[in-house]
């Protein structure tokens, strides 16, 4: 009873920090989403594990589909290619015929100015012919190829990042689901073994420091499943950040909209 007395106060202590930890996280929260201090702010947890079918070949489809990075590559590559027409058309032949017919009329009144027109006809033929240009279109040539190549390279390696990247939380979520079967497990042990030991301890049979050792491992046990959970929905919401696309509700985060003409 004596050690009983301080183990529940320290218990109790433990708890009034974590409820003042969240009260706090809670005005946070309201802050960051704008919602004012003062309205209540209820929290109802949901780590219900929920089995969600994903896919590593899906998934690298949509991460390839979605992902701005590679598009911005893309663009680089076209856009390269437009620089490497223009090289090519430089220091070459052009030729260029103008015409121009015209009349000009000037009266002071307006219905008389075209009464005596002056005719004005401009012919014009210019001609570029290059003569030596000491290797400078081949040299723009080259440089332009390099940057294509370049580009060819940075898309080339961002998307294989990306698929690195996907894998490996695709990967993490495997392990995750296979450490939650085990804290699963490892729980209903733990709940066997407390309500076994709790019996022993009506009984007379086992004191209360040795059922309060059951009942730490079983909470231990509990919170362990409990993080192995938190764990996979955060893998989860990381492979929705990554594939902007969302696997439990089977829809892409930033949809593509058709507008009419």
């Amino acid at each position: 009873m004596l050690q009983a007395d301080p183990n529940r106060a320290t218990t109790k202590s433990d708890c009034e920090t974590k409820l003042v930890a969240c009260e706090n996280a809670k005005d946070d929260c309201k802050r960051r989403i704008g919602m004012s201090l003062y309205d209540d702010l209820l929290v109802i947890p949901n780590i219900a594990l929920e089995n969600v079918a994903v896919y590593i070949s899906s998934a690298i489809d949509q991460v390839l589909a979605n992902r701005l990075e590679l598009r911005q590559r893309k663009i680089d590559i076209e856009s390269t290619q437009f620089d490497l027409i223009q090289t090519k058309a430089l220091n070459e032949f052009k030729g260029s015929l103008g015409l121009s017919l015209g009349l000009f009329g000037d009266n002071k009144k307006f219905k008389d100015v075209y009464a005596s027109p002056t005719n004005n006809e401009t012919v014009a033929l210019s001609l570029t012919i290059p003569l030596w240009d000491w290797g400078e279109r081949k040299s723009r040539i080259k440089a332009t190829e390099a940057n294509i190549e370049t580009a060819n390279i940075s898309l080339e390696e961002e998307r294989n990042n990306i698929i690195l990247d996907v894998r490996k939380v695709y990967r993490n979520l495997l392990n995750l689901q296979n450490q939650i079967g085990i804290s699963k497990q490892s729980v209903t042990n733990a709940q066997l073994t407390y309500d076994l030991n709790l019996e022993k301890y009506k009984n007379g049979d086992l004191t209360g420091m040795d059922l309060n050792i059951y009942q730490n491992q079983l909470s231990g046990k509990q919170l362990a499943y409990t993080n192995s959970l938190i764990s996979y929905k955060l893998e989860l919401l990381n492979l929705k950040i990554q594939t902007l696309y969302d696997f439990e509700k089977k829809e892409a985060i930033t949809p593509v909209t058709t507008i009419g003409k």
